[in-house]
């Protein structure tokens, strides 16, 4: 797997995390605070090809995640088909010098890790692929 040059956003991570405590948190414990309970939506489609996919990811408070993709495609005339595809396991927030990693365990055994950054659209990007946050909206 290869990693992605990326870019911690530390000036636009508050407004993931919403305002800072007096007391100085570390960047591990803001992405923690801030990916607790939250889901992550991911959507790309399109129309020349009928091709779609959606990625949920759930990030539960006691440090279960649940993965949740979907994916369609069509060509007029020949052919179609879907896939669905669910993967449950830990997730825990790492650094390595200035950059973040999400670490999971899947119960399945895979392990790995993703970079992941604040867009400065509001977006969290895990290893290149940008999702939208719904805080409080983990499927648990």
């Amino acid at each position: 797997m290869s990693l992605l040059r990326t870019l911690i956003l530390f000036t636009t991570l508050g407004s993931l995390l919403g305002p800072a405590p007096s007391h100085a948190q570390s960047l591990v414990q803001q992405w923690k605070q801030g990916l607790s309970g939250s889901k992550l939506t991911s959507y790309s489609g399109s129309a020349v090809s009928s091709n779609s996919t959606l990625t949920v990811i759930s990030f539960c408070a006691n440090g279960r995640y649940r993965y949740y993709k979907e994916g369609s495609w069509s060509s007029p005339g020949t052919a179609g088909g879907a896939s669905t595809n669910t993967v449950t396991g830990r997730w825990d927030i790492k650094q390595a010098g200035a950059q973040v990693f999400l670490v999971y365990v899947a119960d399945n055994g895979e392990q790995g890790f993703f970079p992941v950054y604040l867009q400065t659209n509001g977006y969290v990007n895990i290893g290149g692929t940008a999702f939208a946050v719904q805080r409080g909206g983990a499927e648990c």
